[in-house]
């Protein structure tokens, strides 16, 4: 099915709370009104740098917000963990090991696993540690 931008929109505001159109507003440098109007569709096209800057608050790919070809999440490089942050590095790495392994973890494993992920990391956990 081809929707328009503004059915792409509603499909990423639905069911996300209060708030978002004054955040995305500020996000894309625009006022709530134009939120609104790009919701009703009553604006017929929409500058770039918003569109990027919507694509980019939603983590969407922007290709698929204009013209809804494409995947519609944005890619992750996964040699993205060398340019952020260590911990988020390592939390993407965990999560990468988390789902090549998941099916062969035992439960007591993906329960360690989680914790440490939920940042009660006294240790490496052991599922980990097999991997190596």
């Amino acid at each position: 099915m081809n929707s328009t931008f503004t059915e792409r929109l509603k499909e990423l505001t639905t069911d996300i709370g209060r708030g978002w159109q004054s955040s995305l507003a500020r996000h894309c440098g625009v006022t709530r009104a134009a939120i609104t109007n790009w919701l009703s569709g009553r604006n017929k096209g929409i500058e770039s740098t918003h569109l990027f800057a919507i694509a980019d608050y939603f983590r969407v790919n922007p290709r698929w917000l204009a013209t809804g070809a494409g995947p519609k999440w944005a890619e992750i490089p996964m040699d993205l963990s060398k340019h952020v942050h260590p911990n988020v590095g390592e939390v993407l790495h965990k999560f990468e090991e988390l789902t090549a392994r998941r099916e062969q973890m035992s439960e007591s494993e993906r329960i360690e696993l989680y914790m440490w992920l939920a940042g009660e990391r006294p240790q490496e956990p052991v599922a980990s540690q097999t991997t190596r």
